[in-house]
């Protein structure tokens, strides 16, 4: 059958923007969803005119963003909204006559400009015998599983048959070679559609900036990220406390932090090293005076309650509340002992060569697998550093593999532990602990419709639960890592409405993308892995240790 197109037409030209805005969030959500939206997205207006803008600004109502980021909002959102329609679960195909066609009957032909469209009668389409046959046994399969009962939506059956389209594996190659194993460590496997970092639409052509990323997409995060450059970002006002601020995601925080004007306490294992690192940067001379770095190993719990201590009194030097906690410290792959080992000698090296004004002084001191005597008794396995068998600083037996790549059984416990200590553990102590000092009082609060304070879970995509089983980022592989990541998330969810309503401080969980790469996988590139969200042309990123 042919569906009406005047009715969307007429919605657009006929309705407030406001109106058209709640329809976009709509079918945005049911894109999220993976289920049938309206085809409202092709009468849209182009985000370069008036009318455009004027929805732009009711799905992005902020004063402060700029037209241009609002048009671009507008225009992710449509492109989006097509994209699901001609490639999602409901696999609309282009016919001879020009028009697209959904499985289930529904075409339409989509207009350059909306007031081009014309009417088209709807018609019957044939469907040969064999086609109703097979049609009849499929329902009547769905209804014998219970996978639809007699009373659900043909649309609802529709979109589970799709479902399970889209989802089941491809048929084995008849002339396909058999699979050999092998013990040396074998590439990743190749993936036969990219898909987008942050939509998850396929990419048909890449940002020029960040591969892995949809124009849109790129485009977006290259605008949100200048929102928060030193000229449209201004903090002189705001403290901020950050946790594994040696590396990576953390550093570059707590450098934007500063830039921007705000006061940082930076915590990390290794703590002369991190001072070595920002001492490096050529504009410290403007910033260096409001950074202040605490040694902390997260896998001793003492260190978590030195930190908050420390932290108490660096706020009350500089007379301000906490305005920021950013929980970004992580424990993925436990390093060697001989690896722990040099990174202690450096930084006992850096130590006495002599101390910087950037560290706070405290009586921490760098140690292997952080000062543990004994993490769990293994019941003799080796590898738990401390076990019943062997003293802390034992060699470790050597593994063939890292634990991203065990399975439950293979995981050394001290990975396990070590997790959870630092992803889950120490966030909670954090937040409990340092909440107090951030926002206002209820009272106070209870009038404030802006945020008094931010907390900032960083976590991953391993801590999500899937909506469907055999998951391929839940294939029995890093089972603690997904539990640890998994935990956070709960402490947001649990955790940011309380937050919110007695201080007016807003907790909230980010995935940021991976930072690091496991060392098959490390190995399989030569030595190098490419994150995701790394722009073209600059250095690498290699693995490093947590923080």
């Amino acid at each position: 059958m042919y569906v009406e197109q005047s009715s969307w037409a007429h919605f657009v030209n006929t309705q407030p923007p406001e109106a058209i805005a709640k329809r976009i969030r709509l079918d945005d959500e049911l894109v999220n969803a993976g289920s049938p939206c309206s085809f409202t997205a092709y009468f849209l207006p182009k985000s370069s005119t008036p009318h455009a803008l004027a929805i732009a600004n009711h799905l992005v109502p902020t004063p402060q963003l700029s037209p241009d980021t609002k048009r671009l909002v507008y225009q992710s959102l449509v492109s989006k909204i097509k994209a699901h329609l001609l490639e999602g679960p409901r696999s609309a195909t282009r016919r001879a006559d020009g028009r697209w066609a959904l499985k289930g009957g529904i075409t339409w032909q989509p207009p350059a400009e909306p007031e081009e469209q014309e009417k088209t009668e709807p018609e019957d389409q044939e469907l040969s015998p064999e086609d109703l046959s097979t049609t009849l046994r499929v329902l009547q399969r769905l209804v014998q599983t219970n996978t639809v009962q007699s009373t659900t939506p043909v649309s609802t059956a529709i979109t589970t048959l799709q479902h399970r389209l889209h989802s089941a594996p491809p048929p084995p190659r008849k002339d396909e070679a058999a699979i050999t194993t092998s013990t040396h460590r074998s590439r990743p496997p190749a993936h036969h559609q990219r898909l987008c970092y942050i939509c998850r639409l396929t990419i048909h052509t890449p940002h020029p900036l960040y591969p892995c990323l949809c124009p849109p997409c790129g485009a977006f995060n290259l605008s949100n990220s200048a929102l928060s450059l030193p000229p449209n970002l201004s903090l002189p006002t705001h403290t901020a406390l950050i946790t594994g601020a040696r590396l990576n995601l953390g550093y570059h925080t707590a450098l934007r932090l500063l830039r921007c004007g705000a006061r940082v306490i930076a915590s990390t294992r290794y703590p002369h090293d991190a001072a070595a690192r920002y001492a490096r940067e050529p504009d410290r001379a403007a910033w260096q005076a409001r950074l202040r770095i605490v040694g902390a190993d997260f896998r001793c719990a003492a260190d978590a309650f030195a930190l908050v201590d420390v932290a108490k009194r660096v706020l009350a030097e500089w007379g301000a509340p906490l305005a920021v906690l950013v929980n970004n410290a992580a424990q993925t792959l436990t390093d060697a002992v001989d690896e722990e080992e040099r990174a202690v000698e450096r930084e006992e090296r850096l130590r006495l060569e002599g101390g910087s004004a950037l560290l706070v002084d405290c009586a921490y001191r760098a140690r292997v697998r952080g000062g543990a005597e004994r993490l769990v008794d293994g019941g003799g396995e080796r590898g738990v550093v401390g076990s019943a068998e062997g003293a802390a600083g034992a060699e470790l037996a050597t593994y063939t593999k890292s634990s991203w790549v065990q399975s439950l059984s293979e995981i050394p416990y001290e990975d396990v532990v070590a997790a959870h200590a630092v992803n889950a553990f120490v966030p909670l102590i954090l937040c409990r602990e340092l909440l107090p000092l951030m926002g206002g009082p209820a009272a106070a609060a209870a009038d404030a419709t802006k945020p008094r304070g931010y907390i900032v879970n960083v976590s991953s995509r391993e801590g999500i639960f899937e909506d469907r089983p055999a998951h391929s980022s839940k294939r029995g592989h890093h089972v603690h890592t997904n539990m640890s990541k998994a935990a956070l998330n709960m402490l947001t969810e649990t955790e940011a409405a309380a937050a919110w309503r007695s201080r007016r401080v807003a907790m909230n969980t980010v995935d940021p993308g991976y930072m690091s790469a496991a060392p098959e996988y490390e190995d399989a590139y030569g030595g190098y892995f490419m994150s995701p969200m790394r722009p073209s042309g600059q250095d690498i990123v290699q693995w490093q240790s947590p923080h």
